[in-house]
Parts: C-alpha cells; structure tokens; sequence
C-alpha cells in the first residue's frame, strides 16, 4: 500500500487525477474507512485512530488520513500556506477550519505523524507543480526514492501579522 497524505489543500486530488491520467489505479483513502468511522459531527468525521491502523490494501491510496494506515511507503504532500487558504477558502471552510489547517501545515504534523508512523518509508514533497509532484510520487512508487527533504514552511506565518 502507498498512501499520499497531507493537510486538506495540498493538492492531493489534483495530484491523483494526474497519476490516473498516466495510468496509474490511484484510489480514494476514505473508501476504506467505512467501519472506521465513530461519528459524524457538523459534517466531520470522528475516525478511531487504531481501526485506521489495521487497514492494509494494495494500491495507492490518496487522503489525509491514509498515514495512519499500513503503509509500505508514505508521500507527504505539502504546499504554501496562502495556496492552501485559497483552495480551502473556495471549498467554504470556515475561517477557525482553515486556520486550523494552516497552523497544521506550518508545524507539518501531518509529516510529523507520517514520521513516526513510518520512520524509513516517509517521503516529503512540496506541491508547486502538479506534474513534477507527479512524478515525485511516480519515483516513490517505482523503486526509484528521491531525495526527500524536511520542508519548512514556519517563516510563512510571519505574512499573517
């Protein structure tokens, strides 16, 4: 299992109509949850974090949760925050919800979790380019595992004030 993770507004479904277009089976992550689920509230989902543990499915798996999964190797998916307020802006998130995200992409928890989840199988990229993010995740998928760099995005939080 691949699993490509990131804060909601990375890009990841972008990222993963593009695979598809090249031929890859790039599938949804939350098509796996179903028993996961513990409740819903105001439109979010509750997930028992070790039922997610267990999953385990061949593919590559696209959500912002799939980290907590049975990865064989993990693509972390980071982008600028003012790229990510804008997408979350346009889907109507609240303003708390996309500060939310944004104070999580700046600390990268995602990466953090992904981490520690999958201390040697973790792969970082930043999405300023859907093609070359593509072929990022094509390297990690084929063998070929480049170089992955820790990004830091924490001076961008100085442009709020």
């Amino acid at each position: 299992m691949i699993c490509v993770t990131g804060t909601p507004g990375v890009g990841k479904s972008t990222v993963k109509n593009e695979l598809i277009k090249r031929g890859f089976k790039a599938l949804e992550f939350d098509s796996l949850i179903g028993d996961c689920i513990v409740e819903e509230v105001e439109g979010e989902r509750i997930v028992d974090e070790e039922c997610l543990r267990e999953i385990n499915a061949d593919g590559i798996y696209f959500g912002h949760l799939s980290h907590f999964s049975k990865c064989r190797k993990v693509v972390v998916m980071r982008a600028h925050l003012a790229d990510i307020e804008a997408r979350l802006k346009e889907r109507g998130y609240s303003k708390s919800k996309i500060m939310d995200n944004l104070e999580s992409e700046a600390i990268d928890l995602i990466g953090f979790e992904a981490e520690g989840l999958h201390p040697d199988s973790t792969f970082e990229v930043l999405n300023s380019n859907v093609k070359e993010t593509a072929d990022f995740i094509e390297n990690v998928i084929k063998g070929r595992e480049p170089k992955s760099l820790k990004i830091d995005l924490m001076e961008e939080i100085l442009d709020w004030y």
